[in-house]
């Protein structure tokens, strides 16, 4: 949302402007400057911005929920999330944040969604463990380096002086490894219940595509119904056969209409001027995260307005 960019923007006045990575500290513009710590520093950013709405007043709980749904199936929906832990992510954004192509979505993730999942973590746990919280933490950084440059040894530190213990472990689990994060433990200590629901199509099947000018396949996600089938990026999905009946498709909902109860249809495809027929198997069952709010009281330290 523009009100969620403008929050952004805002919080780095003091997150990447003052609080910045140690190895930018003096700023080489005249080349790349590489860092692990993008996780944090646009990762705990994006944590903020819409939650920071939330607590002006200028959203409401479930509009917040929303948009920290669509964050966490975005990460949830990245094949990448399995190969590249965040602080490799924020290392390689000069080789692959800002060079992608069609194999992206399955050799990355962005240090902004993770990092900002990264960030949801480390807040609900330390709220569930004691009386501190990821606002606390990011005080405590201010003071400590003197609004200047940091290292995650800082960031360390003061998790283990507000926690009560050290969060090596987390650290190691959530930053620097393709663990899960356990999302679903933490908003349920929250009063926020998950619930899996049936996912769109095009997520079902494993693509991303465009539709300006027919059904053209943008990416195929690793492990997916498409790549199964051979169905390929750059690929035009013209048609499809059901139980020998051939239809044309000009936008991928179209598929909806004619597949039925089939489990098996062919994909008609346009590539490099050839005309190919791929056997698609449907998928059974693929489901996507749905946030509901299940204890308003559990979560309003959290997500409390600021009066």
């Amino acid at each position: 949302t523009l009100l969620g960019l403008v929050s952004h923007e805002y919080f780095h006045t003091w997150n990447v402007k003052r609080l910045r990575p140690a190895e930018f500290a003096h700023y080489d513009y005249s080349a790349e400057n590489y860092t692990q710590l993008l996780w944090f520093f646009e990762g705990f950013t994006s944590y903020y911005d819409d939650l920071l709405l939330r607590r002006a007043g200028l959203i409401d709980d479930t509009t917040y929920l929303r948009l920290l749904n669509k964050t966490i199936n975005q990460v949830l929906q990245t094949p990448g999330r399995e190969v590249q832990a965040a602080a490799q992510a924020s290392f390689d954004a000069w080789v692959k944040y800002y060079r992608q192509d069609e194999n992206t979505a399955n050799a990355t993730v962005s240090y902004y969604t993770k990092g900002s999942l990264v960030a949801l973590c480390f807040d609900l746990m330390l709220r569930a463990e004691g009386d501190s919280s990821l606002d606390d933490v990011m005080r405590a950084l201010w003071l400590r380096c003197k609004a200047g440059p940091m290292a995650e040894a800082d960031f360390a530190a003061v998790l283990r002086e507000l926690g009560g213990r050290a969060y090596t472990r987390e650290l190691a689990a959530w930053v620097h490894s393709t663990r899960e994060l356990p999302l679903e433990e933490l908003l349920g200590r929250h009063g926020v219940t998950v619930l899996e629901e049936p996912a769109q199509l095009a997520q079902r099947l494993g693509i991303r595509v465009t539709e300006t000018s027919g059904v053209v396949i943008k990416q195929v996600l690793r492990g997916g119904a498409a790549e199964l089938a051979g169905i390929a990026a750059n690929d035009e999905w013209i048609g499809v056969e059901v139980a020998g009946n051939g239809w044309r498709m000009t936008k991928l909902d179209d598929l909806t209409l004619y597949v039925g109860t089939h489990k098996k249809v062919i994909a008609v495809v346009a590539r490099d001027r050839r005309i190919l027929r791929l056997e698609l198997a449907l998928p059974a069952a693929v489901t996507t995260w749905r946030l509901v709010l299940r204890d308003a009281a559990l979560a309003q330290p959290w997500l409390a307005a600021i009066h």
